[in-house]
């Protein structure tokens, strides 16, 4: 398998990189939201010198782009298929709009492929819109909680999230909910967010006048995630960056959080000794402490300071040197998270920041200078601010809807455009202004999908069995592919990322299980007429299965010529199995390479599937494959 691997992974793959019952009808063309994205970006083309974007990307390259970025999966063959038999002059437009509105479990999408690529999943059709809420529900799950929270919690705020996208909940009302949860984590799962990220208890002795805990994390979180502002840099000292952020402004928003208290203790997701659900944590409010709101932190120079609750100050505010005014009412029937929710989502700020978050989910970065979704300051220049603020705007005055911004970027000229850029614009300097689509790792969550997406696994597992597979698998891609942070935005592959794909158990169980329900095994049977299988036909169907895309006449024939003329690659020092790397001759003369080992693939004949299936497990080792291009 390995040998056969190595030659198809030399073969030049074209990308390796040289509606059912709608809530809302579909327009009659892009909004004018589109076309405000189309025209100021094309302004800043001009006004970056550049003379010509990247051409417009292939259908096949933006139909798996739209599926990763909004299902989080790869399209299956019979989806790629009905793309193609589209010929409307909108098929995109359409294709967003079925992806983010098909909410009829009654009336689900059955792609019109025809029968030839149909398979159970596909003629029961897809209820897209629910594939979409388990997605961004995945995607905020790890903005909110990281991946090093216990499962538990991670689960419970990943349930309530999924009710939340399903819904279509605005934005606004997810935050407020999110920052004033109160009550048992299992009964109320928006609970957990804050439960998690109160940080350490204060000593007995101080809790009375300084609160129950120190909340030092979810300050942080909270301007981070909601704001777009970084402001833990400013916990010891005044920030060294953005000069408008000083420890009081971030001392201030900590003490919204002083009389919030949590019974119990986290569970720590390595303790052995824990065994089923960690037991339920009940966050709730102390009216009786941290009375005068005061907290007390040292400054640098060792002097002892004091800030009371004060919310930061409007972008607009900073700009003009100008202070907040944000301060606690003297009402009491609010709580002072009740009251903290408000200015965040008053914030000038807040819908910015979560047009921006939406942005470099899509491209890879943020629209600012530095790549990150979320570091607004003096320090990091909007590189786009007419944009940012039309978008902005108009976010808000659409009840901040999720799909709605989604609607409006995914149907635009800059997210169709191909990840191969014109010669006068691949410099990095022009990374900013977006001539092309960048290259993106798949997350963990989205590689797990689309996996499962391409071997059809878990069609017919009851819940608790996709229940284990996955958290199986996640324990190892999460290692593998990303940071307890959910960066995998610049990830750029790894000999460990290749061996987990390669040598990993489980997938090689998917590929090589019973002939029942090996999804190989049925596309050769699916082409085998009077006992010879067609090589091409199956060849062109794991090719629509894996890279969503036909295959080209050149890749069909190098690969039909590996299995009838058989290959000889260059493998390096291999073990015989069960033995030791065979011993090399040491190189004579500086830094010349030791000899490699050569690999034999013998031929075989159209009937063997054990080639298919190692042309299958070849293709999902690609980058074409574990990329978003």
């Amino acid at each position: 398998m390995r040998r056969l691997a190595s030659a198809l992974f030399a073969l030049p793959l074209t990308v390796a990189f040289a509606l059912a019952a709608d809530k809302v009808p579909l327009p009659e063309k892009i909004s004018p939201q589109t076309q405000s994205i189309n025209k100021l970006i094309a302004a800043k083309w001009a006004e970056a010198g550049i003379k010509k974007p990247a051409e417009k990307a292939k259908d096949s390259e933006f139909l798996r782009r739209v599926f990763v970025d909004l299902l989080g999966r790869i399209p299956t063959a019979a989806e790629v298929v009905d793309f193609e038999n589209d010929s409307s002059f909108n098929k995109r437009l359409k294709l967003v709009h079925r992806l983010l509105y098909t909410e009829d479990s009654k009336s689900p999408y059955v792609p019109r492929g025809g029968s030839r690529y149909l398979d159970e999943l596909s003629k029961k059709g897809f209820v897209y819109a629910s594939e979409y809420s388990s997605h961004w529900a995945n995607v905020w799950t790890v903005w909110l909680m990281s991946r090093s929270a216990h499962k538990d919690y991670r689960q419970k705020l990943n349930y309530w999230l999924e009710g939340q996208f399903e819904k279509n909940a605005s934005h606004k009302d997810t935050v407020t909910e999110l920052l004033t949860a109160s009550g048992n984590n299992k009964d109320n799962n928006a609970v957990n967010f804050v439960m998690f990220h109160l940080g350490d208890a204060n000593p007995a002795d101080k809790r009375n006048a300084a609160g129950p805990f120190d909340a030092v994390p979810i300050t942080a979180r909270v301007t981070r995630l909601f704001l777009g502002l970084q402001t833990q840099c400013a916990q010891c000292h005044d920030h060294p960056f953005n000069k408008e952020w000083s420890q009081t402004d971030y001392w201030g928003v900590n003490a919204f959080f002083r009389q919030t208290t949590r019974s119990g203790n986290l569970v720590n997701p390595n303790d052995r000794q824990m065994t089923g659900d960690p037991p339920a944590l009940t966050v709730s409010d102390l009216t009786t402490v941290n009375r005068d709101g005061v907290v007390f932190y040292e400054r640098r120079d060792g002097k002892l300071m004091a800030a009371k609750p004060e919310f930061l100050k409007d972008i607009a505010q900073a700009e003009k040197g100008e202070k907040s005014g944000k301060t606690l009412a003297t009402d009491a029937a609010k709580s002072r998270r009740q009251q903290l929710a408000e200015f965040v989502v008053k914030h000038d700020n807040f819908a910015k920041a979560y047009v921006n978050r939406v942005w470099g989910h899509l491209f890879g970065r943020g629209l600012n200078k530095e790549p990150g979704v979320d570091d607004f300051g003096s320090n990091n220049e909007v590189v786009h601010p007419e944009l940012l603020d039309e978008l902005g705007k108009q976010f808000a005055q659409y009840d901040y809807d999720p799909k709605q911004l989604l609607f409006w970027i995914c149907t635009s000229d800059v997210y169709g455009l191909s990840h191969v850029g014109a010669k006068d614009a691949v410099d990095p300097k022009f990374d900013a202004y977006f001539a092309r689509m960048p290259l993106k790792a798949m997350s963990p969550e989205v590689l797990y999908d689309s996996l499962l997406t391409a071997t059809r696994a878990d069609q017919n597992s009851d819940r608790d069995a996709k229940k284990q597979r996955r958290e199986r698998w996640e324990d190892k891609l999460v290692r593998t592919f990303g940071d307890d942070e959910g960066n995998e935005m610049t990830f750029n592959g790894t000999i460990i990322q290749a061996l987990l794909m390669m040598n990993g158990r489980e997938l090689n169980d998917e590929i090589g299980k019973a002939e029942a329900t090996n999804p190989v095994l049925k596309i050769v049977q699916k082409h085998a007429k009077s006992g010879v299988v067609s090589g091409p036909a199956v060849i062109e169907e794991l090719f629509l299965t894996t890279l969503s895309r036909r295959p080209t006449t050149v890749e069909v024939s190098a690969i039909l010529s590996i299995r009838n003329n058989g290959a000889k690659i260059d493998m390096g020092p291999v073990a015989p199995k069960g033995g030791t790397p065979p011993k090399v001759a040491a190189p004579k003369g500086p830094n010349r390479p030791a000899p490699a080992v050569t690999g034999v693939v013998p031929p075989t004949g159209p009937n063997d599937t054990t080639f298919y299936l190692d042309v299958f497990w070849a293709l999902i080792n690609t980058n074409e494959f574990m990329l978003n291009h």
